[in-house]
């Protein structure tokens, strides 16, 4: 070998080297790189913890982004179709995790704050929400849409709300002016002052007649009820199996109130609670079928 191919061969093996050890380095950072669950930076998985929450993001157009959702999100279709990961008061952090999603989006009571909290330790994003009042429905929907990345399709679903309330404003003030809405039987319970029940009989014209009341779902003694004056009764149902056997022992419960209009009348409903029960986009349609009981135009009255 000539002295200047000797030189060569030395000059190029470092170089060589350094390559090498270069592409091992690589190599070996690719290999043994932790497999992360998240997916893409750019791909948005969400996972709804409350059936009203579900319904929102299907409402906005981010049906196909939602990954999993609670047991009891059944609207619309679509949704009952999603993964479940847990009920609505006992979510499965290892079926959320097991989603893989970017953000999960929950409501701020204990057992679902406590999610939050675990979630946030695995590093996936969440948004905790408050939805108990009207005005928090329009802010929490535009929580979503800023956290999600469609802002304009958020303020499109308030304004679509906000303007289906307006339209039946006052549309009660001629008919039934007190109204309560039971949500237990036994021991009775029933919505009171503090609650977007109240709200939306002060936009149709009438009133609660549980107002008085310092909670938001206080128990009531019969003397209480007798003297509330309710000249309509509503109560929902949770499953159609619920729905059946409420309007048909609706009459004999109620029959010791004698001496309450709504009694004395037969103006008791019993009403679809995912309708009335989910403040979300359908919250139009529920006052819509409030007012219709109000003014007696609903048929079922018990």
């Amino acid at each position: 070998m000539s002295n200047f191919r000797k030189m060569l061969v030395w000059f190029c093996l470092p170089l060589f080297g350094l390559v090498l050890a270069a592409a091992l380095v690589s190599f070996r950072r690719t290999a043994l790189k932790p497999q992360s669950l998240q997916p893409e930076e750019d791909s948005l998985r969400i996972v709804s913890l409350a059936p009203n929450l579900t319904e929102i993001l299907f409402a906005m157009g981010l049906g196909e982004q939602v990954v999993g959702v609670s047991s009891d999100s059944n609207f619309p279709p679509e949704a009952a179709r999603c993964k479940k990961v847990g009920t609505f008061w006992n979510p499965d952090v290892e079926a959320v995790l097991a989603a893989r999603p970017t953000l999960a989006i929950t409501l701020g009571f204990e057992q679902q704050a406590n999610l939050a909290s675990l979630l946030e330790r695995s590093r996936c994003r969440t948004l905790r929400l408050d939805v108990d009042t009207i005005p928090q429905l329009l802010k929490a929907i535009e929580a979503i849409g800023s956290a999600a990345g469609c802002p304009q399709a958020a303020d499109d679903l308030v304004r679509q709300i906000a303007e289906g309330l307006e339209a039946f404003r006052g549309k009660a003030s001629n008919c039934a002016r007190r109204a309560v809405w039971v949500i237990q039987r036994q021991p009775l319970r029933a919505a009171g002052k503090k609650t977007y029940f109240t709200e939306l009989l002060e936009i149709a014209g009438a009133r609660n007649a549980i107002e008085s009341s310092l909670y938001s779902f206080p128990p009531i003694s019969d003397e209480h009820f007798l003297a509330c004056g309710a000249e309509v009764i509503f109560e929902t149902a949770d499953t159609p199996a619920d729905l059946e056997r409420q309007k048909a022992t609706a009459k004999a419960f109620y029959g010791r109130f004698r001496g309450v209009p709504a009694v004395e009348q037969g103006r008791i409903y019993v009403l679809n609670g995912d309708l009335l029960c989910r403040l979300g986009p359908r919250l139009p349609l529920a006052l819509e079928e409030m007012v219709r009981c109000l003014c007696g135009q609903a048929e079922g009255a018990l």
